[in-house]
């Protein structure tokens, strides 16, 4: 199963068709249709709006092929390869914390934590929290992939949501990772479980793709404020 959809099916599309995304294998099933852009049940992917983009990675339309019958989902992140990578840089975090405990910076009240990660693309992405930073991070599912740029340097990921610059960096013991900024410092929570919430709003927002409708700016105020966490 190669290409975009146009060649997969010599230019004709059944309407009872499934479609995977090429980027995410996001599956369209024209039965259930697409509840993120509000696309009823019955709806073949060819009637889909050409503005439609994959609910799960955004991307476009011709990044989708046919799915024939029978034919399993190709590529599946395991568990296993998540919660080594989880584990991996909540230790990471967890080392450089002995440095940190004492400056002014440090909120004694909170402790690293890892919330909500999950498959995206190639890569794995969700939010750690820090007693001085809470940033979105996408961390590698290959350890052995290349780096995609100079340390410091900024590249752009796209979400359901929208698009957001990510700032490349290394830490011992986890890697390479990339992280976008959403608090620091930290001392405007007092507590684990707030942190927690809002960092839990951050993702479902990261996750969710807007309506066709909508034109939100996409900050860090829209990914908190989206899902009724404080901004």
């Amino acid at each position: 199963m190669t290409g975009v959809f146009e060649s997969s099916v010599n230019g004709a599309l059944n309407a009872d068709a499934i479609l995977e995304c090429g980027v995410c294998w996001h599956a369209y099933d024209p039965s259930v249709g697409c509840e993120d852009w509000d696309v009823p049940a019955g709806t073949a992917f060819a009637e889909l709006p050409d503005e439609w983009r994959c609910p799960s990675c955004d991307a476009p339309k011709d990044k989708f092929m046919v799915r024939e019958p029978g034919q399993e989902r190709r590529i599946e992140l395991r568990a296993p390869d998540l919660d080594q990578c989880i584990e991996g840089i909540v230790a990471a975090y967890q080392k450089a914390e002995k440095s940190m405990i004492g400056l002014p910076v440090h909120n004694p009240a909170l402790e690293v934590e890892a919330v909500g990660f999950r498959p995206h693309c190639d890569d794995y992405a969700g939010v750690v929290i820090t007693p001085w930073c809470m940033n979105v991070t996408v961390i590698a599912a290959d350890p052995d992939a290349p780096a995609p740029g100079a340390i410091g340097s900024k590249r752009s990921h796209s979400f359901p949501s929208g698009v957001y610059t990510f700032t490349l960096g290394r830490l011992d013991g986890a890697g390479l990772i990339e992280t976008c900024s959403l608090f620091s410092p930290m001392d405007e929570f007092n507590d684990q479980a707030v942190a927690r919430e809002a960092a839990r709003a951050a993702v479902e927002g990261l996750f969710e793709a807007p309506k066709p409708s909508a034109q939100p700016t996409m900050t860090r105020r829209f990914l908190l404020t989206r899902n009724g966490a404080p901004a």
